[in-house]
């Protein structure tokens, strides 16, 4: 009994006697705390939470977590029975990391430009100070723009001379494009001695102020030289590249195209290209059913497989989503392409240059799948009847095709395909699936409206009578009561595009009408099947508040004869055909 007295009396004694202190009662200790908590503290209150209010992203939810965050780190040093020079260090791990969650995520969300991303860079900031100290030396209000080609960045002419001229009237197309997030940049002549611009934002063009033919053409002869082009040469097809941006370390890629015509030189500018195509089959905007339908049609891996699209409405980025869904380190995945716009790992891209190579296109795609691949991407067909036929006549047992067609109808894209081979049962006999897509914009989720659709507008539509809420484009906010244009996507009500898709699988029952040519019969299959059209589709993306009905509206109605060909005058690239394809 003794010894259990004693031995409790020893457990109780630092904390009772006093012998050992507990070593919060030292000063030194706590003090030790205060630096990395003062310092994270600073950095939530005075960045964070500011950062989080300026992009609207859940301020609460975050300031929540944060809290939780600088506890646990307290916790873990005056709970853990270990000396502070364990728990310290672990208390400033905590700190980082919750610095570093917030850090990632706000990098990589959709709402943040790439022209605002942070960097951990130690060398920015001095950067930024010389590029604007560098800016303060030119003309208030001209040069704004860094513009770099590959031997290095474009000097600054002396003002009041004709090249500072052509540089500001160049800076005022890039500029013009930059400011409203345009993906494209296309110039071109309108009539003799006026040129003309258009910029296309999220799949929509704006028409540019027009330019009298001398300054145009000076201000794409110095795109030109800063893309490495031949300014000399205005007839042949050039493509090169370069870098713009509002200081030196935020510069995007710009792929310049140049072609020449009977009318002049036109040029297309495609910003930050390579993101563009760079998507993965889960990003295009497949419903689930259609998209385990395309991964269905994916692992069967034999055929040929049309993929469908106006120019500029996501073909190429489609192609190479599918592509990239094929193990190209164990199969042998090949592209014919006359423009590619980006390199797939693992993938041989087969480039036809008719200038450079001589030769036909379909004699290229002839050469590539008598090598037996496994995989093939045919990225161009236009109304080339050789190209059809080849592809017709491959061994479709052993290789996969996927075929890009020019058309936003699926039966159309099938009725192309079979008219360019000259022979439908042999067209339908290789035929393993067709997938059409058109493009919408999609709501920016900052700053989309709700309001509650009538039993009319949801009959109108076809839509079902429990939908209680839709969704229109924004493009204003409310900060601490006062309305604001949206950051996110500059007062537009709209953030990027998202596909609206057909995916139709082609069985003997399909192909037995196509063979046939009732594709009016192939039409209904799809229908008794549920298989969505682009339109219900799209009206499935207005349910969910991806995009709204003037979006559906806008791809169901088609362009007039008029506004097509007042389209094309400035506003084409050179091979009416962007990056998305």
């Amino acid at each position: 009994m003794n010894s259990m007295i004693d031995y409790s009396s020893s457990l109780l004694h630092p904390l009772v006697m006093g012998a050992e202190p507990l070593w919060l009662v030292s000063v030194w200790k706590p003090l030790l705390m205060l630096p990395p908590l003062l310092a994270w503290a600073w950095v939530i209150s005075t960045i964070y939470d500011k950062d989080a209010e300026r992009w609207h992203f859940a301020r609460e939810t975050w300031n929540l977590g944060h809290m939780a965050a600088g506890l646990a780190s307290v916790a873990v040093v005056v709970f853990v029975p270990l000396t502070i020079w364990i728990t310290l260090p672990l208390m400033i791990v905590i700190l980082v990391a919750d610095l570093a969650v917030y850090y990632a995520y706000r990098n990589k969300h959709e709402m943040v430009p790439v022209g605002s991303r942070w960097s951990l860079d130690p060398s920015e900031l001095f950067k930024k100070e010389t590029e604007k100290k560098k800016r303060k030396k030119a003309p208030k209000g001209t040069i704004r723009l860094v513009i770099r080609s590959k031997r290095g960045e474009m000097e600054i002419p002396e003002p009041e001379t004709p090249e500072f001229e052509i540089r500001v009237n160049a800076e005022t197309l890039l500029m013009a494009a930059m400011e409203q997030r345009a993906s494209q940049l296309d110039i071109g002549p309108v009539k003799e001695g006026v040129y003309g611009a258009s910029i296309s934002v999220h799949g929509a063009k704006t028409a540019l102020p027009q330019m009298a033919a001398p300054q145009a053409i000076a201000a794409m002869d110095y795109l030109k030289q800063a893309a490495g082009l031949d300014v000399s040469d205005r007839r042949r097809k050039q493509k090169g590249d370069m870098e713009v941006g509002p200081a030196a370390t935020t510069t995007l890629p710009v792929s310049v195209t140049t072609l020449g015509g009977s009318s002049g030189m036109r040029m297309s500018l495609l910003f930050d290209p390579v993101r563009q195509v760079s998507m993965r089959v889960d990003d295009l905007g497949l419903h689930k059913e259609q998209l385990n339908a395309l991964r269905s049609m994916i692992t069967e891996d034999r055929g040929v497989v049309l993929l469908a699209a106006p120019a500029d409405e996501g073909r190429t980025a489609t192609m190479y989503a599918i592509l990239r869904e094929h193990d190209a380190y164990t199969s042998n995945v090949q592209t014919v392409e006359k423009d590619p716009q980006s390199m797939i790992e693992g993938v041989r891209h087969n480039v036809h240059d008719l200038q450079k190579d001589g030769g036909e296109y379909s004699t290229l795609v002839r050469s590539i799948l008598r090598r037996d691949p496994d995989v093939v991407g045919v990225t161009d067909l236009e109304e080339d009847q050789n190209t059809a036929k080849e592809i017709a006549r491959a061994d479709y047992e052993r290789t996969r095709v996927y075929l890009s067609v020019r058309t936003d109808d699926p039966l159309k894209a099938i009725q192309i395909f079979c008219h360019l081979v000259g022979d439908p049962k042999l067209a339908a006999k290789c035929l393993r699936g067709v997938v059409a897509q058109r493009l919408v914009r999609r709501l920016c989720n900052n700053c989309k409206v709700a309001f509650q659709p009538t039993p009319e507008i949801l009959k109108k539509l076809g839509l079902p009578a429990e939908v209680r809420e839709l969704h229109r484009k924004g493009g204003r906010v409310l900060v601490k009561d006062k309305e604001e244009e949206c950051p996110v996507c500059a007062g537009l009500g709209f953030v990027g595009q998202v596909g609206a898709f057909a995916v139709h699988p082609l069985n003997e029952e399909e192909r037995a009408l196509i063979a046939s040519g009732e594709l009016n019969a192939l039409r209904a299959m799809f229908r008794q099947k549920k298989e969505l059209s682009i339109q219900q589709a799209a009206l499935q993306h207005v349910i969910h508040g991806n995009t709204s009905i003037e979006e559906v509206v806008r791809i169901a109605t088609p362009k007039s004869a008029g506004a097509k060909k007042s389209g094309t005058t400035a506003t084409e690239s050179p091979e009416k055909q962007p990056a998305s394809g």
